[in-house]
């Protein structure tokens, strides 16, 4: 069954009609059973039947005036009198009721889309600040947070659900912002949470094996993250990335498709290549960012910034003055220097490929401990190649817990332990505060001592509540009370 605009109009008119006026169309329905509120409609959009029969039990509950299925439901199953309606197809149709709220809009904004295994944050806050520094209002949804950069407020998603991307979207398109900038992780993706926008460009920083436990193959984590091509006018491609470039991007219609990359290919859709000497190669231009170098910003990021900054026409002098203003980033790569205890790099490396790649920026003939943990609840078969990871770029390790949720710590480590050789050079340590203050104690003034997993994050998740901790803060508090 085609989708026409008549489909629109009926449930759009079956809104109104049913539900408590707003000042935003969109106010009037709610996606989430457990956030209806009175005299609101609820559209209940899980494709399972019998979770779907449950959300609308409960939203009748909570005050719904009226509901929209796909299912053929009867009154007497429901026992209610409100009135709802049957749409089918409704998973292909509920996105467009968030764009009512942009019709009368004539602002035009930017959107651009950045996904990857790895980097993603880094690279949305990073081209945030770049854009920023360029007199530009930039809207900005990651997982660092959400709002009109630098003022994000704290968020719990990598990709909020649908609902909150369109309200966050509609407040930066009212307030003219010049680029929104959406973080897009995999599952967001393959659960259609940016249905329905259209970005002007969409960057994939890498792809690598991870979130197996959601994705069960690679191929399915791969497609996740290709299917924000399907909604794209341009892409920006990791051209070193393998994974990646094996896939056939001619299949993907109107898209464009340009590429950055560190190695010296001939291919001439490739905007931006990294050379020696902290060099940046824009086309036939070469640009020198010593300050990049200094701070330790992955390169792929600011590859993939030149690329959509040399897209929109900047001039090679914005361009170079923009990267090299770029200020380090809290627990991304973040090193700090003691006068006595020697240097910690804070990072949220958690995956098998960001392991490997911070060994590799931070190469060292130095004593290297490195504190660390797995998550919970989460791929368990990246553990055992961590661990030997770390066991291969370290003197000694420590390993703690992180986000251990609703999993038993000790099968965790038992995990991450199986990749070590010498059982001898790793200690266990559950408590991260009491870990991170062993290695503190321990450490002198020629030790590089790597605290990975939790970067800047205020919590760490145990069963199904959060504790207040930040590796950073703590780290901090440690250093100022020896060194005062």
């Amino acid at each position: 069954m085609l989708i026409t605009d008549n489909n629109l109009v009926h449930l759009e008119k079956f809104i109104i009609s049913n539900s408590n006026r707003a000042i935003k169309f969109s106010d009037r329905f709610c996606i989430d059973s457990r956030k209806v509120k009175s005299g609101q409609i609820f559209i209940s959009i899980d494709s399972d039947e019998s979770k779907n029969f449950k959300n609308i039990k409960n939203a009748i509950f909570n005050g719904a005036s009226g509901f929209v299925t796909q299912f053929l439901y009867k009154r007497s199953d429901l026992k209610t009198s409100i009135p709802f309606l049957i749409q089918k197809n409704l998973d292909n149709l509920f996105h467009m009721l968030f764009n009512v709220d942009l019709i009368g809009y004539k602002h035009k904004v930017k959107t651009i889309g950045i996904t990857g295994t790895n980097g993603k944050t880094s690279s949305v806050l990073l081209l945030a600040q770049s854009l920023t520094y360029l007199k530009k209002k930039v809207g900005v949804i990651t997982s660092e947070g959400c709002g009109i950069y630098p003022a994000l407020v704290d968020s719990d998603y990598t990709t909020p659900p649908i609902d909150i991307i369109y309200k966050y979207y509609r407040n930066f398109v009212s307030k003219e912002c010049d680029y929104i900038i959406i973080e897009c992780s995999s599952q967001g993706l393959h659960q259609g949470r940016v249905k329905g926008l259209l970005f002007d460009y969409a960057c994939i920083t890498n792809i690598h094996s991870d979130h197996l436990d959601y994705h069960k193959t690679i191929k399915n984590y791969s497609n996740s993250k290709l299917s924000i091509l399907n909604q794209s006018k341009k892409a920006i491609l990791n051209y070193d990335s393998s994974i990646l470039m094996k896939n056939n991007f001619d299949k993907y219609r109107n898209l464009e498709c340009f590429y950055f990359s560190k190695s010296r290919y001939t291919n001439k859709k490739i905007i931006s290549r990294h050379m020696k000497d902290n060099k940046i190669l824009i086309n036939k231009h070469v640009v020198t960012f010593d300050k990049a170098n200094k701070n330790h910003f992955n390169i792929y990021s600011l590859l993939m910034i030149c690329s959509i900054l040399k897209l929109e026409n900047y001039g090679l002098k914005l361009i170079n003055s923009s990267i090299t203003a770029l200020c380090e980033l809290p627990g991304r790569r973040q090193v700090i220097r003691t006068r006595s205890k020697g240097t910690f790099i804070i990072d949220y490396a958690h995956t098998i490929q960001s392991f490997r790649d911070i060994y590799k920026e931070f190469k060292s003939y130095n004593h290297i401990t490195t504190l660390f943990g797995c998550g919970g609840d989460r791929d368990p078969s990246k553990r055992a190649v961590i661990g030997k990871i770390v066991d291969s770029n370290s003197s000694f390790s420590i390993i703690t817990e992180d986000n251990s949720r609703n999993e038993n710590l000790s099968s965790i480590v038992n995990n991450i332990s199986s990749g070590f050789n010498d059982k001898k050079r790793y200690i266990v340590i559950k408590s991260r505060k009491t870990a991170i203050k062993y290695l503190f104690t321990y450490s002198s003034k020629k030790h590089i001592n790597f605290i990975l997993g939790k970067g800047n994050e205020s919590y760490l998740i145990k069963n199904s509540s959060k504790v207040k901790h930040n590796d950073i803060i703590y780290l901090n508090n440690l250093i100022n009370n020896y060194e005062s």
